[in-house]
């Protein structure tokens, strides 16, 4: 049965596919301007081919994607449709770590997901975790072994594990019917992808958030590259998390980091200038002054900070191939000038550059400036210092500047001339090095010898890079050997980078596509555009939490204030399980009888208060972050769940970080636990 529905699925689109670089482009396969909650519905019945059978009987509809619009491998966005109240896990732990969890519990979520290539030649219906022989624990929703029966984190005993619970799905991301979502998953070539790489994926899931007019989505980082936490390696080497390119910013910091903690700790490490760490590392561990002198070598650019440091690794890793190559040098200059891309010593400097002077001059200039730096007292000499002792002999600046920019890293005789910033002074300095025997040895065309075309390969450069994250940022080394300074606060500053996961990209989808590109006001369609919110009031007052995000109603420009009343009533309804019997009674900053006309009154993007009844506070879906009254004070400053592990005092049952109670991430979870203030309190009373 599941075989012969898959070809009628096949059928039905074949007709109908995309290409998955161009999927969610302005009208491709349309544009939607309204709210997100109208806008999925919209979507999937014009443009995804519904399922005949449900998946784990929840409603599930296809879009092919391919390679191009034409033709290339194919592979299948699945969309389904979870109804909250139905599912395993109700409420949203995502939302209750990023910060959302006063939010009411929304009547429905949409998946959207890439599944592994695995599920390609599988039957629709048949992608499931039980088909694959998954298991998952329903305490902690992480996947459990099948060798396994319970879950070896919590305890719990596994059940089957949902499509929605594989780790291994291509793309996976959840929007709620409030357009706030969350990016779960996005697994590129390294995974199995055959058609899309990791960021052409996250190019998908961005374009398709834009286009269905998504309000604000997170994701969790935490990716790792060959046991190195990613997030802090990127935001040394580019001073942003790898989401950061597509505008995901700060959400929430845990152990109450900030914002300002977090920039200030990314720019503390990328600032590091190399030539001050150097000296620390003097008869401490050489191996770090190996690895940063080398890189500074065969650079073609000038590092002087960490950052610059790491990121010449990282991208010269990604265009290595595995192993260095065999491949040497001719001796013919012409060979030599194609192949030279990862030395960065050569003669003649200004000679291929384009310009005014001859070949004589520029070679004249030249020399009176290597005379200049060997009569030099000083190892490095200031740019101005050089140009004025030059002037002496060459009376054009213009030819004088020409050169001193093309030189840098240049063979000139039987020297090297250096160029870099100092980084104290911040001014351009210039330097003379003999290359007599050195690493950095004279161009091959003279001495007529083979060399190799790069150093290292690229697993030497990955072993470089886990050296320096071990020894630099994770553990500043120096530090252990007493040397007190500035930079053995790197360690603290990686912690905090480590401590933030949490990114938010705010889409600003409740103004339309054109406001949202040119940073418009909402005046750009004749359609009147009102943000209504409403004001929860819990029985309890302890787990009273702030309003819920305002959600957009648009109106013809002819609405009356009756019309208002009923739109921001649907638009509740159909958002929040706890408002399906909500009734908007009235807008109390709106006078006016239901008949009154809104033009004139109220203007397009304006945010109203709506007051109603019917909502129900007792619910068990009141709240996204559940409706427990438990109450978080830890000492790092955290007043609220940022799901980081925690436990709660047995005396004045109030939680915090293990992590600040003492309690090793690697430690298991002790039976019994008092805070220090009780314990403090404690102490006294015995006194």
């Amino acid at each position: 049965m599941f075989p012969s529905a898959d070809r009628s699925r096949k059928r039905r689109s074949r007709d109908r596919m995309f290409g998955i670089t161009t999927f969610g482009d302005p009208g491709c396969p349309g544009d939607f301007d309204g709210p997100f909650r109208e806008n999925i519905k919209v979507f999937l019945d014009e443009c995804a081919e519904p399922e005949l059978y449900h998946i784990e009987g929840m409603p599930a509809w296809t879009i092919t994607l391919q390679e191009s619009d034409n033709h290339g491998d194919r592979c299948t966005l699945l969309i389904v449709e979870e109804a909250s109240m139905h599912a395993l896990h109700p409420h949203c732990d995502h939302c209750r770590c990023i910060g959302w969890s006063h939010h009411p519990v929304s009547n429905k979520r949409w998946h959207f997901i890439i599944p592994a290539p695995e599920f390609e030649d599988r039957p629709v219906p048949t992608w499931t975790g039980a088909g694959l022989g998954g298991k998952v624990c329903p305490q902690c929703s992480d996947p459990v072994p099948p060798t396994l029966f319970s879950c070896p984190s919590c305890g719990e005993e596994a059940v089957v594990g949902s499509i929605l619970d594989l780790q291994s799905h291509l793309l996976h991301g959840v929007l709620h019917s409030n357009g706030f979502g969350h990016l779960l998953r996005i697994n590129g070539r390294e995974k199995g992808s055959k058609l899309a790489s990791g960021r052409e994926i996250m190019d998908l899931w961005d374009r398709i958030c834009a286009m269905l007019r998504a309000r604000k989505v997170s994701v969790e980082d935490v990716a790792k590259k060959r046991t190195l936490e990613f997030r802090l390696l990127h935001a040394v080497a580019y001073g942003e998390c790898w989401y950061g390119r597509w505008g995901y910013k700060f959400g929430h910091g845990s152990f109450g980091i900030s914002q300002q903690m977090y920039v200030k700790a990314i720019e503390a490490i990328r600032g590091m200038p190399l030539n001050v760490m150097a000296p620390h590392f003097e008869g401490v561990d050489q191996d770090v002054l190996a690895i940063v002198g080398m890189y500074q070598r065969i650079s073609c650019q000038n590092l002087q900070t960490v950052g610059d440091l790491i990121r010449f690794m990282m991208e010269l890793k990604a265009r290595l191939p595995l192993h260095p190559t065999s491949k040497t040098f001719s001796k013919s200059s012409k060979d030599f000038e194609k192949k030279n891309t990862c030395g960065n010593i050569s003669n003649n400097p200004a000679v291929d550059m384009p310009c005014r002077w001859s070949v004589k001059r520029l070679d004249l200039a030249t020399q009176v400036i290597v005379e200049s730096l060997k009569g030099c007292e000083k190892k490095w000499m200031p740019r101005q210092d050089v140009r004025d002792a030059a002037r002496v002999y060459i009376g054009d600046t213009g030819l004088l500047d020409f050169v001193l920019k093309s030189l840098g890293n240049r063979v000139v005789g039987g020297h090297v001339v250096r160029r870099a910033v100092n980084p104290i002074t911040k001014v351009l300095e210039y330097s003379l090095e003999d290359v007599n025997g050195s690493a950095a040895n004279s161009n091959p065309r003279e001495r007529g010898q083979p060399e190799p075309v790069c150093e290292v390969g690229r697993a030497e450069v990955l072993r470089d890079i886990v050296y320096i994250y071990k020894h630099v940022l994770e553990s500043y080394k120096p530090a252990k050997r007493g040397i007190k300074s500035v930079l053995t606060a790197i360690p603290t500053a990686s912690r905090i980078i480590l401590d933030t996961k949490q990114f938010i990209k705010d889409y600003r989808g409740e103004i339309t596509r054109k406001c949202a590109n040119n940073e418009w006001d909402m005046d750009d369609d004749e359609n009147l555009r009102v943000m209504c919110t409403v004001v929860l009031k819990d029985d309890v007052p302890l787990r009273n939490r702030p309003s819920p995000p305002a959600e957009l109603v648009v109106l013809p420009p002819h609405a009356t204030i009756g019309d208002l009343k009923a739109e921001a009533q649907r638009a509740f309804r159909e958002t929040y399980h706890i408002m399906k019997n909500f009734v908007v009674e009235s807008i109390p900053h709106l006078d006016g009888d239901d008949e009154d006309l809104l033009f004139g009154t109220i203007e397009s993007g304006s945010t109203v208060i709506v007051d109603g009844s019917g909502i129900d506070m007792r619910s068990d879906w009141r709240y996204e972050g559940g409706n427990d009254s438990w109450i978080v004070d830890c000492p790092c400053g955290t007043k609220d769940d940022d799901g980081e592990r925690m436990i709660a005092c047995d005396f004045c049952e109030v939680w915090q970080h293990t992590r600040c109670g003492g309690i090793s991430d690697f430690d298991a979870v002790p039976l019994r636990f008092l805070c220090h203030r009780c314990g403090v309190n404690l102490f006294h009373a015995m006194l």
